[in-house]
């Protein structure tokens, strides 16, 4: 099982802090150093957790944070940055909301920074769940699964080499293609999660995923809550006629290092010392998954350093 690190973006990540984009990658350098194998960057612009987190995650936020406003930075062009300053870490967005951008242009976005970091990016996409964001920077909130659905269909063959023609409800394209094409041919693979979808994103996930993400660290962090949700898409597969052998499996939880840190009210994050941490990531090594990531509270240096011997573990293995 390899690991991974959630970089901290957003208004508030570093312990309260807000990082610069030049912190985001000094800590992404660290976080390699340390030895995780794959960093990992948010795709939002502008939320309310008050209102957002309810809706999204199901995350009820206490009354103090009603009228609140958050922020993140951009996440392809940090993943840029992150393609030259780092050298041999997987690089991920988790994920990517194809509503943000036409499909087309995001596709030759990809396989640029991917061509940018030697092969190592995965791209994440998700069909956005956030209405703050939508409304304030312009962008329909509604049939979001739809508009979703014709953006793979897209985006999927340009990064695997092909051509793209279609004449969609929300998207057209003509005979696009991307050249250059970088140097993976099949393109970087494609990662979707579904914790919360219904079955049309479930069908998505079994039809154009290569990796499935049950991202939980705003909820129970603990492996029963994966058991269930991959139960779900082990299902689709069956449904829609895929092997699920194929589907590589990523979880994102929840690790808090010292009581009291984690920020999201009712959340189950994974905690304690070296030795209960790595007991609790072997139980998700035993279970499948391929990759397990972490949102670290708190979100410092120190944390990073904390967690070198439970990462050296694994990469001992």
């Amino acid at each position: 099982m390899k690991t991974g690190l959630m970089l901290p973006t957003w208004s508030g990540a570093m312990n309260g802090a807000t990082p610069t984009t030049r912190d985001v990658i000094a800590f992404a350098e660290l976080a390699e150093q340390v030895g995780f194998d794959s960093l990992w960057v948010s795709d939002h612009f502008l939320n309310e957790p008050y209102v957002d987190y309810a809706d999204a995650i199901g995350s009820v936020m206490p009354e103090a944070y009603r009228g609140i406003k958050a922020g993140a930075w951009e996440c392809w062009s940090l993943m840029a940055a992150l393609a030259v300053r780092t050298t041999q870490v997987t690089l991920g967005t988790l994920v990517s909301n194809t509503g943000f951008r036409n499909p087309a242009l995001l596709a030759r976005m990809i396989d640029t920074i991917d061509d940018l970091s030697g092969g190592r990016v995965v791209a994440g996409l998700g069909a956005g769940d956030f209405p703050t964001e939508h409304r304030a920077f312009g962008y329909p909130f509604e049939r979001r699964v739809s508009r979703f659905e014709e953006a793979l269909a897209i985006i999927k063959p340009l990064l695997a080499g092909a051509s793209s023609t279609m004449t969609g409800e929300f998207y057209r394209t003509e005979d696009a293609t991307l050249l250059p094409k970088g140097l993976r041919s099949g393109g970087p693979p494609i990662m979707i999660g579904a914790l919360r979808g219904g079955p049309r994103m479930l069908r998505l996930v079994v039809q154009y995923a290569d990796h499935w993400n049950c991202m939980l660290p705003f909820g129970d962090s603990h492996p029963p809550a994966y058991e269930a949700a991959w139960q779900v898409v082990l299902d689709a597969c069956a449904k829609h006629g895929r092997d699920a052998a194929t589907l590589s499996r990523h979880v994102t939880v929840g690790v808090c290092l010292v009581d009291g840190t984690y920020p999201l009210p009712g959340a189950q994050p994974l905690a304690g010392g070296t030795a209960r941490l790595i007991a609790q990531l072997e139980d998700y090594a035993e279970r499948g998954v391929d990759t397990l990531s972490m949102v670290v509270e708190p979100c410092t240096p120190a944390s990073l350093e904390a967690l070198a011997p439970v990462l050296a573990h694994f990469n001992a293995r």
